[in-house]
């Protein structure tokens, strides 16, 4: 009887200790979870900026010059496509600043992308009319929101 009760709690330690090994092998493959979730959340973040962008460009107005001149309130609350050439005066970074010649007009563009633009360069911006002037050059002013 003693051989049957030490072979039983043998086993069972047994089988206690193989239960204990794989509950160690679980915590590594957990890692491997949380950086695809983390890559999951990053492609999801990703796709919805996409989305948006996509949207901004199907409703997008195109800045004419003249007609803001003749209605300074023409684009309010529009998003506006400029598609011009970048002058030079270009601060760099995001909240830095350019000059953008649209037909014979130029204006004001600050950048609120994290994109940078290169004197020279025919670009497409799109964003927002601010209604007044800046108050140094006495331009136009255009938030960017998204830059081509």
């Amino acid at each position: 009887m003693k051989k049957k009760w030490f072979g039983a709690s043998l086993l069972v330690l047994v089988l206690a200790l193989a239960g204990c090994s794989e509950e160690k092998a679980k915590p590594e493959k957990e890692p491997k979870t949380e950086q695809s979730e983390e890559k999951k959340a990053s492609d999801d973040m990703a796709e919805q900026q996409a989305k948006i962008i996509k949207n901004m460009q199907e409703k997008a107005v195109q800045l004419d010059p003249a007609t803001l001149e003749a209605d300074p309130k023409a684009y309010e609350k529009k998003i506006i496509k400029a598609v011009g050439t970048v002058n030079a005066d270009v601060k760099k970074g995001m909240g830095g600043s350019f000059e953008l010649k649209v037909g014979e007009t130029n204006f004001k563009v600050m950048n609120f992308t994290m994109g940078e633009v290169a004197p020279g360069s025919d670009i497409i911006v799109y964003g927002n009319v601010k209604t007044g002037k800046d108050a140094k050059s006495g331009l136009p002013l255009i938030n960017a929101t998204y830059i081509e």
